[in-house]
């Protein structure tokens, strides 16, 4: 039957074209081309951090187990303050000194003692110094010889530069000494300049060259004034600062502690003691009153520089410069600092002072004699 027929897939063309049919013609199926092949990913780079994790982990494992077997360690660390420069010894600048003074003393009439007296500093020199004696005319006394300077070379040389003061006796002249006609030699005072070089031995220091002179350490000329601070022109606040220099400062030559507790400033403690200065306060010359440069947020504060004449127990004049660190308070100024002594910064006794002389507020002593308690203001 029809029904169960099988159909002939294979009917050809020429079949088909004699039906009046057009032959099929079969289509090439299309690539996919979304499914590209892909190569395997490098594991490379992972292995190579997986490597260098393990190394670093190993590494600390290591060290921990070496800290374990070593136990606590003390570790001593020597902090130095200040500059790292070579010391030099007080006996390396001594014997400089003393040779300075030896080389600057001499007499015409005994050279050969001034030879004598360098040989126990030189060695490999001639004792003489470079002064010949035929050279050495009138007299040379050291009146003062110290250490200026030091600059080490090496571990083994060292310049020592020394200022010496020496008085200079002049020979009169020969022609009018012969004639009994010659005036009376001055005294000449010289100042020198003379660097030394120390030499280092096994037995101690030696002196192995000839000494140079050099020049007068020069003086300063640039002065940074920006850390000065401003004048103070308000003639209210200049008597204060007047009439506080004067009485602080007379109170400080005289010794006198119990007046001082009145001019410091209720933050500062007051010195319990003051020795009696050797100087009398005399008279205060010059006051000049500066502020101080402050950040924002701090509390003015002034500087006094007061020019002062105090005189020595025989009467001679000499001026002393103080600088006081003041502070303004109710309309008075106190004492924050002197300049040489700094009190410790805290809150003053309370407990009261007993058969002392009581003294008014403006740091002049009253004329009563009575005793009683005094408390700092």
């Amino acid at each position: 039957m029809g029904f169960f027929k099988k159909k002939n897939s294979d009917t050809s063309d020429e079949t088909l074209i004699e039906a009046g049919k057009t032959p099929k013609v079969d289509k090439k199926p299309k690539s996919d081309k979304s499914i590209k092949p892909r190569a395997p990913k490098s594991m490379a780079g992972k292995k190579a951090i997986r490597s260098v994790f393990w190394i670093f982990m190993s590494l600390l494992l290591l060290k921990g187990v070496i800290a374990f077997a070593q136990g606590n360690r003390t570790i001593n660390q020597t902090i130095i303050n200040g500059s790292n420069d070579p010391i030099v010894s007080d006996s390396v600048k001594g014997f400089a000194a003393d040779f300075a003074t030896e080389y600057f003393t001499w007499d015409s009439d005994f050279v050969a003692d001034r030879s004598s007296r360098l040989t126990k500093f030189v060695k490999g020199v001639d004792s003489e110094m470079g002064l010949k004696t035929f050279d050495v005319k009138g007299s040379s006394t050291v009146t003062s010889s110290e250490v200026y300077s030091s600059k080490v070379i090496d571990p083994k040389h060292i310049d020592v530069t020394v200022v010496v003061w020496r008085d200079v006796l002049p020979l009169p002249d020969q022609l009018l000494n012969a004639q009994g006609k010659a005036p009376k030699p001055e005294t000449i005072k010289k100042k020198v300049y003379m660097v030394v070089p120390v030499t280092l031995a096994a037995e101690g220091p030696v002196i192995q060259d000839y000494p140079r002179f050099v020049t007068e350490q020069q003086r300063g000329d640039t002065v940074d004034t920006s850390t000065m601070g401003t004048t103070v022109g308000d003639s209210d606040l200049l008597t204060k600062g007047k009439d506080l220099a004067d009485s602080f400062l007379h109170s400080w030559y005289d010794g006198n502690a119990s007046q001082l507790r009145y001019f410091y400033s209720d933050t500062v403690k007051s010195p319990d003691t003051i020795p009696k200065s050797e100087f009398i306060y005399d008279k205060l010359d010059k006051v000049t009153v500066y502020k101080n440069p402050t950040k924002i947020g701090e509390p003015s504060t002034y500087r006094i520089e007061a020019n002062v004449i105090v005189k020595s127990d025989i009467g001679e004049p000499f001026t002393n410069t103080w600088k006081l660190q003041v502070t303004q308070k109710d309309g008075r100024l106190y004492v924050l600092s002197n300049g040489i002594e700094v009190p410790n910064f805290s809150k003053p006794p309370t407990t009261s002072v007993e058969n002392e002389p009581s003294s008014s507020p403006d740091g002049k002593p009253s004329d009563s004699n009575t005793s009683g308690p005094i408390t700092s203001e």
